[in-house]
C-alpha cells in the first residue's frame, strides 16, 4: 500500500475529513490491487487499526482520528456507482487514453472526487478539488497532479452545482 512521502501533506492533514478521503482512496487501492476480490470492510477495519501517515511513524489506530460517517459513506457510495463514475471519468480521457491504463493510486483519486462531486452535493465543489489534488500531490510529480487537477476540473464543470 502506498505511503505519502511528502512531509507537507501530512502537515496538511490535520481534518478528519481529509484523512477518511485519504483512507478510502488506499482502501480501494487494496481492493483494486486484489483484483476487487478482497472485503472492503475488512480492508477499512485493518487499516483504520494499524495505519500510518508517514513510513517514519508508529503503526497505531486512526479510528479517533477519522470521520468514519464520511469514510463509509465514500466506501459505498464509490462501491455502488463505480460504473457510472468510471464512465464519467473515461469521458475526460483522450481517445488514446484508457481508465485501464491510469496508476491505481490516481484511478482510486479521481474515482472518489468525481463521487464527491457528482453525489455528495453538500460539500463544495472548491473543497473536493482541493483536497483530491492535495492527495495527489502527495503521490505524484507535477505533470501527473496536473492532469488530476484537469480531470477533477473538467468534471466539476460538467456537474456545476445551483
Amino acid at each position: 500500500m502506498p505511503t505519502t512521502k511528502n512531509k507537507k501533506f501530512k502537515d496538511k492533514i490535520k481534518s478528519h475529513k481529509s484523512l477518511s478521503r485519504l483512507m478510502a482512496i488506499q482502501i480501494f487501492y487494496q481492493h483494486n490491487f486484489f483484483n476487487d476480490k478482497s472485503d472492503l470492510e475488512k480492508i477499512k477495519n485493518d487499516l483504520i487499526e494499524n495505519y500510518a501517515l508517514q513510513e517514519d511513524e508508529v503503526v497505531s489506530s486512526y479510528r479517533d482520528k477519522i470521520d468514519e460517517n464520511l469514510l463509509n459513506n465514500l466506501l459505498l457510495g464509490l462501491s455502488m456507482n463505480v460504473k457510472k463514475i468510471d464512465e464519467e471519468i473515461a469521458s475526460f480521457l483522450r481517445d488514446d487514453q484508457k481508465i485501464s491504463a491510469l496508476e491505481n493510486v490516481m484511478l482510486q483519486i479521481l474515482r472518489l472526487a468525481a463521487f464527491e462531486i457528482k453525489f455528495l452535493l453538500d460539500v463544495p465543489i472548491k473543497v473536493v478539488i482541493d483536497e483530491y489534488v492535495g492527495i495527489a500531490a502527495s503521490f505524484f510529480d507535477a505533470t501527473k497532479v496536473t492532469f488530476v487537477n484537469a480531470l477533477i476540473d473538467g468534471m466539476a464543470k460538467k456537474n456545476v452545482r445551483n
